[in-house]
């Protein structure tokens, strides 16, 4: 999981929508634009802060708007500048964690997929500027003095956004641009002008721009076709399975299921070594396309060392929630010569009915021996497996 903050640009005045004022002001459905806009993001797990460009003039507004219509991530609100450019850097200025890369976005495009914000974080993680884009499909005529001149399609994107970037080269990019008075048509461009490369991520021509009174009228009729959509489609279940081994050793707890079992050894590992919970957790990645446990909480970071895999299950459930997803059931089975895992079933159980805000009838557990056969025979290691079966929460 790469996280990242969320610049929304809100600060325009869309003239161009002939609505007489902001069209984030704009009812879609039931909420207004900005709105549609900003649950995309709010919805992302990946995304650890979001912040808010509006205009100065419309600050209150916007206020009692997100009072009528709480967000419940955590989100800075900036005042812009002249020139979406001005107010880019502004939201710059609030950044508080530079050390993860920054998504800036267009508060008029809401139907961002959260597909193509997973591929663009990935991607500038390694590449440090990259950007959602479309092939054109139109024939492209560039026009001079002495004629029309056709231009090679297979050559041309239309940008979009999300255009991500680290904090340290879109700061440099907007920075060098201020000091020279230079104004790009968009922040890929800034980073361009510094000589460096920006990577193409192929978006959804889903994530047009809202612009003029048509754009409004095709925004509706899409909310409407994926409202009916969902209406008709039967509820979606995914199924994720797990299985993790750790070791023995003298001078570790023995932890299990979030519950502390009394054996003369415990479970070496970079957290707590929980193997079950590591299981359940693998299990629920699995269900929902996500990697593995070591992709979100790779073994390297110190910042795990000794975590709490309780705490580690519970982040990735809360991903499983946002993606949309409710636990079916789950069943699970602990590989153990010893210790003994009957005392202790049923503890665990309801631990990890806590930890998942589930029913503990959604859970079975099961302990099983290999009748002193291979490396749990010989109490060497203890192994886990698990299957998970999630379905999608349905809204009346």
């Amino acid at each position: 999981m790469t996280n990242y903050t969320a610049i929304i640009l809100a600060a325009g005045q869309g003239k161009r929508m002939l609505a007489g004022r902001n069209k984030q002001f704009l009812t879609i459905g039931s909420k207004p634009l900005i709105r549609h806009t900003i649950s995309v993001f709010e919805q992302d797990a990946w995304c650890e802060e979001i912040i808010l460009v509006t205009n100065e003039r419309e600050r209150s507004e916007m206020e009692k708007m997100f009072a009528e219509h709480p967000v419940e991530k955590e989100m800075t609100m900036v005042n812009g500048g002249a020139e979406r450019q001005d107010s880019v850097y502004e939201g710059l200025k609030a950044v508080r964690n530079p050390s993860i890369p920054v998504f800036i976005h267009d508060g008029a495009r809401p139907f961002v997929s959260e597909t193509n914000l997973h591929e663009l974080a990935e991607t500038v993680r390694v590449e440090q500027a990259a950007l959602l884009a479309v092939p054109v499909t139109d024939t492209i005529k560039q026009k001079r003095d002495n004629g029309l001149t056709t231009l090679d399609r297979k050559y041309l994107w239309a940008a979009q956004t999300p255009q991500a970037f680290s904090y340290e080269w879109i700061k440099d990019a907007h920075d060098q641009a201020k000091e020279r008075g230079y104004y790009g048509t968009d922040d890929a461009s800034l980073v361009e002008e510094t000589g460096r490369d920006v990577v193409i991520v192929q978006g959804s021509y889903d994530n047009f721009k809202l612009t003029t009174p048509e754009d409004l009228h095709k925004a509706e009729s899409y909310i409407q076709k994926q409202l009916q959509r969902k209406a008709d489609e039967p509820a979606m279940f995914r199924i994720g399975q797990g299985y993790d081994v750790h070791q023995l050793t003298e001078g570790r707890p023995c932890i299990i299921g979030g519950i502390d079992i009394p054996h003369e050894k415990g479970l070496l590992g970079h957290s707590d070594a929980d193997v079950l919970l590591h299981t359940i957790a693998d299990a629920c990645l699995g269900a929902i396309g996500e990697g593995d446990i070591g992709k979100h909480f790779p073994d390297t970071d110190p910042e795990f060392k000794d975590a709490d895999s309780g705490k580690l299950l519970q982040h990735v459930w809360n991903i499983c929630r946002d993606r949309g997803y409710e636990l079916g059931n789950m069943d699970c089975t602990v590989i153990a010569q010893s210790p003994k895992m009957a005392p202790y079933i049923e503890e665990i159980r309801s631990n990890i009915a806590s930890l998942l805000e589930t029913d503990k009838v959604k859970i079975n557990v099961k302990a099983t021996t290999t009748e002193k056969l291979g490396f749990t025979g010989r109490e060497e290691g203890i192994a886990a497996q698990a299957v998970v079966l999630l379905q999608e929460i349905r809204q009346d």
